[in-house]
């Protein structure tokens, strides 16, 4: 039973007293009340009048547009939500709609499920499909605790809970990476039950994904290490790495020296080697789904080297007294990261940008009318879907010539590990920067910020109006690759 007592005095501070109970009630004897349990606990949510208002002519423009019309409402919006009266306000909508008329769409960031909010409200008994966003931008890395979407929808089911959930799914901005997690939630609709191991059935899967009728010990061990890891941890929605974001580096990947890996990432690179190892086994040429799982998780390892290489080289730039050869040595190993991941992605064509920006100049199909002005070069409706396709990818608002920094907003929000991408935007940068970072230590000062933000948004301009050709095929063989790139960094890992 929930406690909503509280402490009492009256109106001169005197005649403390503490008060229990299990029902909310006005004070007999008007003491000012100090309520020390949860308020949403002990108080009943009601309707905003204003609100329900609203709710109740938003309904009546669907209705008559279509009597059988249900209001479906994107649960983002309250994700941030938590207090009393922003309960009252989604409750007011839900009230003001017929019984079954009003689902949300259960968006929590992970699976959490925001039906649990304010006491398990389950959304005042409206009806919900609960998803788990997972992924803005369609960024990549390896994430998404298994555990946990393991328990939609039974959480919300009888005999664990009494809700009127009626649906489950995801949510995210592109579904192009992590297959294993999406493959999960959506076999969640042929199942009566959570998955009693998780770590057996994602092993039969790959055995079956890899077209294997026997048991391969290094595709056991390479899963059961991956569930135990990247799969047993969410992580941001977006890229958290130093690949497309200078001087970010994930806090669960390394130790405090930069250099030493967290049992989380040993377990990945493990995976990774096992893997490898796998790759002599496997019919040849080897399929895209293995294929895709071996470079996704080399890329993965080689995304978090990427973030203390990023970290050291902002931190010689930011030095408070620069050093010309700690930019040049730090600058050109962060480059050097990011071109080897680019030639890793390479060789799968999941991870290639030439098809998209291919698609983007298809698209365009026999218009004629999509000349930008201000972008000069941007003068026929196939430059024009490619330039809005690379803007995308990088600076999300477009970055007029001569500007002085890229415009604000989300910047690199819909990054990609993508092969041409990495080497020739994210690297290229990095390179850009270091020979002016050094240059002007050399002459004993810090480039500037205003320096700095010219060379990105000049970066930025070139990259996206160009309209040079990429690779639509991997060019190089994926398991010799693999096997250069993990000689190469293995080093970092002899801890593990």
């Amino acid at each position: 039973m929930i406690d909503c007592g509280g402490i009492t005095t009256n109106s001169a501070g005197a005649d403390i007293q503490i008060r229990a109970g299990n029902k909310p009630a006005a004070s007999p004897t008007h003491e000012i009340s100090y309520q020390i349990t949860n308020d949403l606990d002990c108080h009943v949510i009601t309707d905003d009048p204003s609100w329900t208002a609203r709710g109740a002519a938003a309904y009546m423009g669907l209705n008559r547009t279509d009597p059988e019309a249900i209001w479906s409402f994107q649960g983002w919006a309250f994700v941030g939500w938590s207090s009393a009266k922003q309960a009252s306000n989604l409750r007011s909508f839900i009230d003001a709609t017929p019984k079954g008329k009003f689902n949300v769409i259960d968006m929590s960031v992970n699976g959490e499920g925001e039906w649990k909010k304010w006491n398990n409200a389950s959304f005042w008994g409206a009806n919900f499909v609960w998803t788990t966003l997972h992924d803005f931008g369609g960024t990549d890395g390896l994430k998404g605790d298994l555990s946990r979407i393991n328990r939609i929808p039974f959480d919300a089911m009888a005999p664990t809970a009494e809700t009127n959930v009626w649906g489950t799914g995801f949510t995210p901005e592109g579904i192009d990476q992590n297959p294993v997690y999406y493959e999960y939630m959506l076999d969640v609709n042929i199942r009566e039950a959570p998955i009693d191991n998780i770590t057996t059935h994602i092993v039969q899967r790959s055995h079956r994904r890899y077209g294997l009728v026997e048991e391969d010990s290094a595709v056991t061990t390479a899963w059961s290490l991956l569930v135990e890891s990247a799969y047993a941890q969410d992580l941001s929605v977006q890229d958290g790495t130093g690949v497309a974001h200078i001087g970010d580096n994930e806090g669960w990947a390394w130790g405090t020296d930069r250099h030493t890996p967290s049992a989380t990432l040993c377990k990945i690179y493990n995976a990774w080697t096992s893997l490898i190892d796998v790759s002599s086994r496997v019919a040849h040429p080897i399929s895209e789904p293995f294929r895709y799982d071996l470079i996704n998780t080399g890329r993965e390892v080689l995304a978090q080297v990427a973030g203390p290489a990023g970290v050291n080289f902002t931190t010689a730039l930011g030095a408070k007294t620069v050093n010309a050869d700690d930019i040049s040595t730090t600058g050109k190993y962060y480059a050097e990261v990011l071109d080897d991941i680019d030639t890793l992605v390479g060789t799968d064509t999941a991870f290639l940008l030439g098809p998209w920006i291919e698609m983007a100049r298809d698209f365009a199909g026999n218009n004629t009318d999509c000349a930008v002005p201000s972008y000069p070069t941007v003068t026929t409706c196939r430059a024009f879907y490619e330039w809005n396709a690379r803007v995308q990818l990088t600076s999300w608002n477009p970055t007029p010539h001569n500007a002085a920094a890229v415009p604000g907003g989300p910047i690199d929000y819909a990054s990609k590990h993508w092969s041409g991408l990495i080497s020739d935007y994210y690297a290229e940068r990095v390179r850009l920067l270091t020979a002016q970072a050094a240059k002007d230590a050399a002459n004993g000062k810090a480039t500037t910020k205003a320096v700095s933000d010219q060379i990105k948004a000049d970066h930025a301009y070139a990259w996206t109006t160009a309209t040079n050709d990429y690779p639509t095929t991997p060019t190089q063989d994926a398991v010799a690759v693999s096997k250069q790139m993990q000689a190469k960094y293995e080093h970092y890992f002899t801890t593990c």
